[in-house]
């Protein structure tokens, strides 16, 4: 590697889920849209309870990052506070039970200070993010 600020690993480390969860943070999710090109979204996160590799994300089904999922899952998200940052690639699985979708956004809107019954009646997925590979950068 020819940068000693970066680190490459190919797991979450509890001081990395710590760091992630120790303020809040906007992760700006790529994925690759229907022409090939990536594209990118800011988005909440929370970290999967059961998964200790994995973050939660969710989005409304209308949306084309939905369509674009489906089609092709492998994604990297970003993590930044300055000159620090995180990046995570892997593979997402959408979990499309509207229930468990609609809980998962109103614990996110909690977890950033929105109000969770604005989703009320949306048809929502949560998108589960296997982090793959783990690219570090301390400044």
């Amino acid at each position: 590697m020819t940068d000693p600020a970066l680190t490459v690993t190919g797991v979450l480390t509890d001081e990395l889920r710590e760091w992630l969860m120790s303020e809040p943070r906007y992760p700006v999710l790529s994925v690759i849209n229907a022409d090939g090109a990536p594209t990118q979204s800011v988005m909440w996160f929370d970290l999967d309870p059961e998964r200790p590799d994995t973050i939660l994300m969710n989005t409304m089904t209308r949306r084309a990052k939905y369509r674009w999922l489906q089609r092709e899952p492998r994604v990297s998200v970003c993590f930044e506070d300055v000159y620090d940052w995180v990046a995570l690639q892997g593979s997402v699985e959408l979990d499309t039970d509207p229930q468990r979708a609609l809980a998962d956004i109103k614990a996110l809107a909690r977890r950033y200070g929105s109000d969770p019954e604005r989703f009320n009646g949306q048809s929502r997925v949560t998108i589960r993010l296997r982090a793959e590979k783990v690219i570090k950068h301390d400044e």
